[in-house]
């Protein structure tokens, strides 16, 4: 198992890149910042006869964040459930497959979710307060901003922000697809020290375990851009996510410097477990010394989970608001290019080999080398001027487009890496 201070990865965000609304990042807080996702397979019991809710498993999940409100920490709780508590409150004995059914039941049943939670947590003398979100309240930095203190202000105040994808009134366009991608995102706008995702097993897998019994269990990824796993197998069926989505989610975290744990949803009280091996270490804190289950010498026991680690890379406002954004067209460069831009370069038209995909100038795209993305970045070029422009050199570039127009196609300030840099080192060639 890795040493404690290796997660002690993340750097600052550059001042000069840093927008001047944002709220108070990891510098800035005093206490460790978690988000924790739940999904409906953790909340919610299904039979032929319908939805119940698994009451002592959101009673335990409740005691947890309470305890890790006593111990120091600060917690944002992602939470699916509202189509599952609909179902419930309507009696419903199978979930919609409507959309505009899903977006009622999903009305019905939000309200339903955060009155139980409510409840729980008012036993614990904590409050809650809920926020809906949509995925266009992550592509305007000006309004994420708002919703970022909002958060925060709630964080100062003593109380439990539980978010949740806004299902009732979301379209197809502007839904994240599944809880998961949203915690990610959270923890990543937010600046979390750790992200903790709750499945329906205890580990990742090299396959699916219930149906191949050599499956092997995961548990440390190192290398989360670099994963390669079978995550064919369906999920509870329960929900809208499943492995696949966690990966993802887990990648987005780790490219943000964030370490995230997978757990099973059963048993939350296994954040611990990873803490304990100073996973977002409290200020002033050894987690060595002072977390050790006894003072003779007796080892910490492995985090009960699979631990995705962190990239190490800088990473300002401006990029992690980059992460946040949609991005479904490509543009794929050559292997000299691939290095300068793991080297903290821009991208030239020169070293763009293909163009895939629609998009204008300032969207977001991925960036591509030999079918794998490896970074995100926002372009200077519309899809068809980009076509046109691919593989000239800037001599050609100035004669096109003039003197005084962007020759790059991405700025090195708009360009995220989502593989760690140092794999572009490993992979070239020796001198």
């Amino acid at each position: 198992m890795a040493k404690t201070d290796n997660f002690q990865t993340r750097q600052p965000a550059s001042p000069t890149a840093t927008s001047s609304t944002a709220s108070m990042g990891t510098s800035q807080r005093e206490s460790p910042l978690l988000i924790l996702k739940v999904g409906t397979s953790s909340l919610m019991l299904s039979d032929e006869t319908g939805f119940r809710v698994n009451l002592a498993n959101l009673a335990r999940l409740v005691d947890t964040i309470g305890s890790l409100r006593r111990d120091g920490y600060q917690v944002v709780l992602v939470s699916s459930g509202a189509v599952g508590m609909g179902c419930i409150k309507l009696n419903l004995t199978k979930r919609p497959t409507s959309i505009r059914t899903k977006q009622a039941v999903a009305a019905a049943g939000q309200s339903h979710l955060i009155r139980i939670y409510e409840d729980l947590f008012g036993a614990l003398n904590l409050q809650v307060a809920q926020l809906l979100l949509n995925q266009s309240d992550f592509l305007d930095q000006e309004h994420w901003s708002s919703i970022k203190s909002t958060i925060n202000e709630c964080l100062a105040l003593g109380v439990v922000p539980i978010i949740n994808e806004n299902d009732s009134t979301n379209t197809a366009e502007m839904r994240f697809g599944d809880n998961d991608n949203l915690a990610a995102l959270t923890a990543v706008q937010l600046e979390a020290d750790a992200l903790f995702l709750c499945t329906d097993v205890d580990f990742l897998y090299t396959a699916n375990p219930r149906s191949d019994p050599n499956a092997q269990p995961l548990r440390m990824v190192e290398k989360p851009w670099a994963l390669e796993v079978d995550t064919s197998a369906e999920g509870s069926g329960m929900g809208t996510g499943g492995m696949t989505t966690k990966i993802l989610a887990a990648r987005t975290a780790s490219t943000a410097g964030i370490p995230c744990g997978l757990i099973n949803g059963q048993h939350t009280d296994r954040v611990f477990s990873f803490l304990k091996h100073g996973m977002a270490k409290k200020e002033g804190s050894d987690a060595d010394s002072e977390q050790t289950p006894s003072s003779s010498g007796a080892s910490i026991e492995e985090p009960h989970g699979t631990l995705f680690m962190p990239m190490q890379q800088d990473i300002c406002h401006t990029r992690r608001w980059i992460l946040s954004l949609p991005a479904t067209a490509s543009v794929s460069v050559n292997d000299a290019t691939a290095r300068e831009l793991a080297g903290k370069g821009s991208l030239m038209p020169k070293g763009v080999c293909e163009v895939e995909g629609k998009f204008e100038k300032n969207d977001c795209v991925k960036l591509m080398h030999n079918g794998t993305e490896i970074g995100r970045g926002l372009v200077n070029f519309d899809s068809e001027d980009l076509e046109k422009l691919k593989g000239k050199s800037t001599n050609t570039l100035l004669s096109v487009l003039g003197k005084g127009c962007s020759l790059e196609a991405c700025d090195e300030g708009n360009v995220v890496m989502t593989v760690a840099p140092q794999a572009f080192e490993e992979a070239s060639p020796a001198n």
